[in-house]
């Protein structure tokens, strides 16, 4: 049987469309003898394959007399018809689209069925998901591979049936290498930021050493890594990861906004360091943490709230925005890199303040034992 004739065959299954949440509203007098059906409720934005999905059509109008139209510059148009049923490939036209879902409308004379999409972005499966614990993650994996090899077992589906779960499997392989990239990646350490550079060797570089000159309206902690190099030395993502969080274009009137007097609160303390790391990239990586890059003196304008970056990839160059002191000149760029609790119940619901209050590496721990144990979280360069 010819993929066609598959299509259209799969009009005889519509009365099973509630199984797969299609979404179905038709306007005007002749609707009632309109209908329609999807392969499945998705496109998937960064799919080449899955951007695309096939709408099926029962409609006494000609196939070649509908108009199709939909946000995010989503298009169709008719690949076969038998003149009652006409079959429809639907293509997601702008894949940087931001909207979850999208409305395709079918119109024709007085006619419209409309037809609803959801919208799978990878960046925000990233941002949910790697909120999860690595054993959640595996229980993830190890259902989608067994709904694969069910599917692909099935003796009794028949020709109609088989093109619905075709589609089921490479949805279902998509997750499958999206939860198999996250999981191969945790067991690795990051990177340095700054190429060629080693690690601190002192203490006063590491998370945990004393900041009493600013105690009074912080913590009074050092909580991540100075890694020294020259102004304007490139840094890179130590790690795959989705940008949370970019802040650019720190001015010395910021420090107007620290919070010095009267009762200070831990949430007020989390600010003022906010404000004294200036310049600020953060970056959710694939073990879930999330990472401060600060004083920043350039960030590229590539890089985006929400984009994908690859471990090694260029973020900016270093200065020292948000120091105080007019006559600093000690240049680094420092990374705290913020634990993920792996809470799954909050995953991809965090706020900047939570990530700013997830205990930092080595929290608790001596200056003297992070430059010790230093080594289990970055690679050397």
């Amino acid at each position: 049987m010819s993929i066609n004739k598959l299509f259209l065959s799969l009009f005889s299954v519509l009365v099973f469309g509630i199984i797969f949440s299609y979404g179905l509203v038709l306007a005007g007098p002749l609707a009632k003898v309109d209908s329609g059906f999807a392969l499945s409720k998705n496109l998937f934005a960064d799919s080449l394959e899955l951007s695309s999905n096939k709408v099926i059509i029962k409609s006494s109008q000609r196939g070649q007399d509908f108009e199709i139209t939909g946000d995010c510059s989503t298009t169709g148009n008719l690949e076969a018809s038998d003149g009652q049923t006409h079959i429809f490939n639907i293509k997601l036209g702008d894949k940087e689209c931001k909207k979850e879902n999208v409305e395709v409308m079918f119109k024709t004379g007085f006619k419209t069925i409309k037809h609803n999409f959801s919208v799978i972005h990878s960046n925000n499966l990233y941002n949910r998901f790697l909120d999860y614990s690595t054993e959640d993650l595996q229980r993830l994996a190890d259902g989608i591979e067994k709904s694969i090899s069910s599917l692909k077992n099935n003796s009794f589906q028949n020709s109609e049936t088989k093109v619905i779960n075709d589609r089921k499997i490479k949805e279902l392989g998509y997750f499958k290498i999206f939860f198999s990239n996250i999981l191969s990646k945790r067991s690795e350490k990051y990177l340095i930021p700054v190429k060629g550079i080693p690690l601190p060797t002192r203490e006063t570089k590491v998370p945990n050493s004393g900041r009493p000159y600013r105690a009074s309206y912080t913590d009074g902690i050092h909580h991540g890594w100075d890694f020294d190099a020259k102004k304007g030395s490139t840094i890179v993502s130590i790690d795959d990861g989705i940008v949370l969080r970019i802040v650019n274009g720190f001015n010395n009137l910021e420090f107007s906004k620290l919070k010095r007097d009267g009762e200070i609160t831990d949430q007020d303390k989390l600010t003022n360091l906010d404000i004294l790391r200036g310049n600020q990239v953060w970056i959710k990586t694939m073990k879930g943490d999330v990472a401060f890059y600060a004083h920043l003196n350039q960030i590229f304008p590539e890089i985006k709230e929400g984009m994908f970056l690859k471990r090694g990839q260029a973020i900016g160059t270093i200065g020292v925005s948000g120091v105080p002191d007019d006559d600093y000149d000690d240049y680094h760029i420092h990374l705290a890199i913020q634990k993920n609790p792996l809470d799954t119940s909050k995953a991809g619901k965090y706020t900047f303040l939570d990530y700013m209050a997830w205990p930092w590496y080595f929290k608790g721990q001596t200056a003297k034992y992070v430059l010790e144990h230093q080594t289990e979280v970055f690679d050397k360069n």
